[in-house]
């Protein structure tokens, strides 16, 4: 036997074997093996939250949903805040600074640091986690003198760098450009 017909012998054989009942067997258990492990990954992903895992497997953490999917929203949310800023009423700059410091705390809240307020939530954050961690810290304490100080008075410059340290997070989220 040369090598030509033990090749036109393998082809043969493998062409009966795939038109045989074992070859159709096989196929259907193969194909209901592969059925319930589609069923089985998608068991588990409902069991452990798709929407955390999907959101970490894209952002690398789990984010809120503001800051994946809501970003137009958070940037006019934004922007209203920064044209604050334009007022010559100290006012306005005091209540830029408290409605930023509410829209950092519920992200913040959001990635699911623990604590009662913004205070105890920023406490918890490792430093290593968010860049600019102690510049939030000075940002949310000038939010805390604007409540609590009746006396306190905020120029345009220090309002500007309080809420450039928010904005930092923003950008480290990408929310912003």
């Amino acid at each position: 036997m040369d090598l030509q017909s033990i090749i036109i012998l393998l082809y043969n054989d493998i062409i009966r074997f795939y038109h045989s009942n074992l070859f159709l067997v096989l196929k259907v258990l193969l194909g209901i093996y592969t059925l319930v492990l589609f069923v089985d990954i998608v068991l588990l992903l409902v069991q452990r939250g798709i929407r955390g895992n999907m959101r970490e497997m894209f952002t690398g953490m789990d984010v809120p949903v503001e800051i994946t999917s809501k970003k137009k929203k958070m940037k006019e949310k934004w922007g209203k805040i920064r044209q604050r800023l334009d007022s010559p009423n100290e006012t306005e700059y005091k209540v830029a600074i408290i409605e930023a410091d509410d829209i950092i705390d519920a992200l913040v809240a959001g990635l699911g640091y623990a604590g009662k307020n913004f205070s105890e939530r920023l406490d918890n954050i490792p430093d290593t986690q968010i860049a600019n961690i102690e510049g939030m810290r000075q940002a949310h304490e000038v939010r805390n003198r604007i409540i609590h100080d009746d006396k306190f008075t905020l120029s345009r410059e220090d309002a500007d760098i309080a809420l450039g340290q928010y904005e930092e997070l923003l950008r480290h989220f990408q929310v912003i450009d």
